[in-house]
């Protein structure tokens, strides 16, 4: 949004009337403390647009009454739909451990493993009628993955038992033991129950997941994007229905191991010690302390101190999607507004993982610098050789806003700089002949931004055929816009690595012992080697 800037600078973008807003889509924010606190972790790590708590089916008598719950926090980007049930159940009193456990498990769990059921048989049958609201007005605003692509996930968020499990154990963080050999019933219907042991919950049907008192914040916070989060739970689902997993002493150990091995794909896997496939005879097994080492490692800080500027891209799709939510979307003259077909297009920012976010998340704040210096500074981010979408490239660009009064003032500079960004689009498009879409996003250079405000565009480009109509069209549009110049255009690989690596520092003599000539040549050595990019 624009702001901040005197009323007669040139191409002020608060003289231009962009109309009437929409109506705003209304999210809840949950109803009980635990279903709040799940929405909040849901916005953080799916963010704002795929992200709806508490949702509601239309199963109301003669349209009188209220929706019914389909479930707590409904989560829906690309082929994927987590559906979260949370229940938050005091341990029973009393010194009948096992019998304790029945009540609480049937309560916490077994009601949540049907919810989740009912959730997943209404989808399949009528993915078009969820609600946001409990009168069943307001229609879930995204569409549903077609049903042949579509990925459920079940997730039981069962809150209550921390205490109780921590005192059973004398030891750990109160997570709950996970033994894949005890399936569906077992889990409480006879005397040979265990208490705060959870194996296989539903064995007959999709694979559901638990998370408890300890391990919901672990694993929202390890994994906080759809696709890190989507991944673990495939991989985990496939150790648990494999055999291999004998016994793990809570999830946390299992996000530790799968966060600290990688298979021969280059992807986070349960794997051997040595990153093999676990064979026909090898098992895994996990006691306490592997994540506690994952937190002590120091490649383990370093990564969460690398991935801060991952957020970079998380603000960029929130300054989208806020808007969206609120109904403020500036749609180019011509095209409709139909929130289900803008997030499409955003959509593909939010299915990069976190840390491929964090190598386009220090591109853009490179080129936003870069960008001071030039009227207009394009980076282009295509995929590696080695990443799993190889699909989708992205491109950032600045616009300095002119200095002198435009005819049609700062709505013709975003005009020109939606053109600019479409023919920039295809001309990657073109380029790079493995991509099926290129998304491009542009903005202000930073001291514009602080002089007169800004504002971003976002604009999807996917090619069905090049015609040669449209070949000679963009061969046109790119010599007489300057782009892709030969001498003017250079590419440059942007790599990193998820764990950066610990450096050493040469061990360096005490300046305290030389004398005063060779401390001068000492700090000139330093100031030369800073010069040079050299690390000190």
């Amino acid at each position: 949004m624009a702001a901040g800037s005197p009323a007669d600078r040139a191409n002020n973008p608060e003289k231009v009337d962009y109309g009437p807003a929409r109506s705003p889509i209304v999210r809840s924010a949950g109803g009980t403390p635990s279903e709040q606190y799940l929405a909040k972790l849901g916005d953080r790590s799916f963010l704002n647009l795929w992200s709806f708590s508490n949702t509601f089916i239309d199963k109301r008598s003669g349209g009188k009454g209220d929706g019914k719950e389909l479930c707590d926090l409904l989560v829906i980007c690309g082929d994927h739909v987590i559906i979260f049930s949370d229940k938050t159940i005091g341990w029973p009193s009393g010194g009948d451990e096992k019998l304790a456990w029945k009540r609480w498990y049937k309560r916490a769990i077994l009601q949540s493993v049907d919810q989740i059921r009912g959730a997943e048989r209404w989808i399949a049958q009528f993915p078009d009628k969820i609600f946001l609201d409990r009168q069943c007005t307001q229609p879930l605003p995204l569409r549903l993955p077609p049903k042949e692509r579509r990925k459920m996930h079940g997730i039981v968020v069962a809150l209550g038992a921390g205490d109780a499990c921590k005192k059973h154990f004398g030891e750990g963080i109160g997570s709950l033991v996970i033994s894949p050999a005890i399936k569906g019933d077992a889990h409480w219907k006879d005397d040979h129950v265990i208490p705060f042991v959870l194996g296989d919950v539903d064995p007959d049907s999709p694979f559901v997941h638990v998370l408890d008192d300890a391990t919901l914040d672990i694993v929202m916070r390890e994994f906080d994007s759809i696709m890190d989060l989507t991944s673990y739970l495939s991989k985990k689902e496939q150790l648990i229905r494999s055999g291999k997993l004998v016994v793990a002493a809570g999830e946390e150990e299992l996000v530790a191991y799968y966060m600290m091995h990688m298979n021969p794909e280059g992807e986070h896997d349960f794997t051997k010690p040595d990153g093999s496939i676990l064979g026909e005879n090898d098992y895994l097994s996990l006691a306490t302390g592997w994540y506690s080492k994952l937190l002590k490692s120091e490649k383990y800080r370093r990564k969460k101190a690398a991935d801060r500027h991952s957020y970079v891209w998380d603000k960029l799709i929130e300054s989208f999607t806020d808007n969206m939510l609120a109904g403020t979307t500036i749609v180019p003259v011509g095209e409709t507004y139909i929130i289900s077909d803008l997030e499409e297009g955003i959509r593909h920012m939010a299915l990069v993982p976190r840390y491929k976010r964090r190598v386009l998340g220090n591109a853009i704040l490179d080129a936003l610098q870069r960008g001071r210096d030039f009227p207009r500074f394009t980076r282009g981010l295509m995929p590696g050789p080695t990443e799993r979408d190889q699909t989708t490239g992205f491109f950032f660009m600045t616009l300095a806003v002119p200095t002198f009064e435009l005819a049609g003032g700062y709505d013709q500079y975003r005009s020109v700089r939606r053109n600019l960004l479409e023919t920039y689009a295809l001309a990657f498009l073109q380029k790079h002949s493995m991509l099926k879409r290129v998304v491009g996003i542009g903005t202000e250079p930073m001291n514009n931004a602080a002089e007169t405000g800004s504002s971003e565009d976002l604009i999807v480009v996917q090619v069905d055929e090049w015609t040669p109509k449209l070949l000679k069209d963009l061969d046109d549009r790119k010599k007489r816009l300057n782009i892709f110049e030969e001498g003017k255009y250079k590419e440059y690989a942007v790599q990193g690595n998820e764990y950066p690596e610990v450096t050493q520092e040469p061990t360096r003599k005490s300046s305290l012992k030389l004398s005063r000539q060779q401390r001068r040549a000492q700090a000139a050595e330093a100031r030369r080697r800073r010069k040079g990019g050299e690390p000190q």
